[in-house]
């Protein structure tokens, strides 16, 4: 699967299966050949095309790569483009994760009310931890990291 052009460090992953695909790009899961851990890499293709979707997605990378919480997804890694000129797609390497709260929901008509507070109770613990959290821990570093 060519889902790698000429990263370097794309040599560490091995690329299993394609998991998710969406606006910003393509998911894939993949075996981390240097820790044996198995993670999810999104491909976000052509990231500068659109100036706004390129300040989403810096903005996401930035407070993700801050946060760490059970109920929120974790970054393990960025890949470097091979050089700045080149620049144009980026990878991101997060832990792997069974499924999203979008499939689950949407596979399952058999879902309970017990279900749905568990999935909000998952949410509000998401959103506590980021209200709470000491990783940004003044309201100037908050509009720095958010640009």
């Amino acid at each position: 699967m060519d889902f790698f052009t000429e990263y370097g460090e794309g040599n560490r992953y091995k690329i299993e299966e394609v998991i998710g695909k969406g606006s910003y790009g393509v998911v894939c899961s993949a075996l981390d050949t240097h820790t044996g851990e198995k993670v999810a890499i999104k491909k976000i293709n052509d990231i500068f095309e659109h100036v706004s979707d390129a300040t989403r997605i810096l903005r996401e990378i930035k407070l993700l790569r801050l946060l760490r919480h059970p109920d929120i997804v974790e970054i393990k890694h960025i890949l470097l483009p091979p050089s700045r000129r080149e620049f144009k797609d980026i990878y991101v390497v997060f832990e792997l994760m069974e499924s999203d709260l979008h499939q689950v929901i949407k596979a399952n008509d058999d879902l309970t009310p017990e279900h749905y507070q568990f999935f909000l109770y998952q949410l509000l613990r998401g959103l506590k931890y980021i209200h709470c959290s000491k990783c940004i821990s003044s309201r100037s570093q908050t509009k720095e990291y958010l640009g």
